[in-house]
């Protein structure tokens, strides 16, 4: 009966999340991931870097400097973790399919910016494709997406 108690006051006591906290955070995982996919042949190249710049700033609505900032924090968050699993999984947990899979379409993005595929990249996006839920044919779909369009 205490326990029961205990469990309700507690409840009650807690905060109710914050959106504003949880939008952030979700910036901030999809931030990371666009990263890791510039990184991914250990080469972030201008091209790469202002591919990832420009996503940020359109996706997030925010203007140079805003991004800037979510660049810099996400760059510090991607080194201090060292794993993706964690980014990838709040992504996951927030996000509906369609969602998930714009997101995989600017991580196909980020990956042609440079004009080319390498196979760090290539295993990097069906890492996260696996990690996000999406299936193999959607991924290869938004793969030939990207890769059709002009400039490519």
């Amino acid at each position: 009966m205490f326990g029961s108690l205990q469990k309700m006051l507690q409840g009650a006591l807690t905060a109710a999340p914050d959106p504003a906290d949880e939008a952030s955070r979700l910036r901030l995982a999809t931030a990371v991931l666009l990263l890791e996919a510039a990184h991914a042949d250990s080469e972030f190249s201008d091209d790469e870097r202002a591919s990832v710049d420009a996503m940020i700033a359109a996706r997030f609505g925010l203007d140079a400097e805003g991004s800037a900032q979510l660049v810099a924090a996400a760059e510090q968050a991607r080194w201090e973790s060292g794993d993706l699993y964690r980014f990838a999984r709040q992504l996951n947990d927030a996000f509906p399919l369609p969602r998930k899979l714009a997101v995989v379409e600017l991580l196909w993005e980020v990956v042609y910016s440079d004009g080319m595929l390498e196979a760090h990249e290539d295993a990097l996006m069906h890492k996260v494709g696996n990690l996000l839920g999406v299936r193999h044919e959607d991924l290869m779909a938004l793969k030939r997406k990207v890769q059709g369009r002009p400039g490519r």
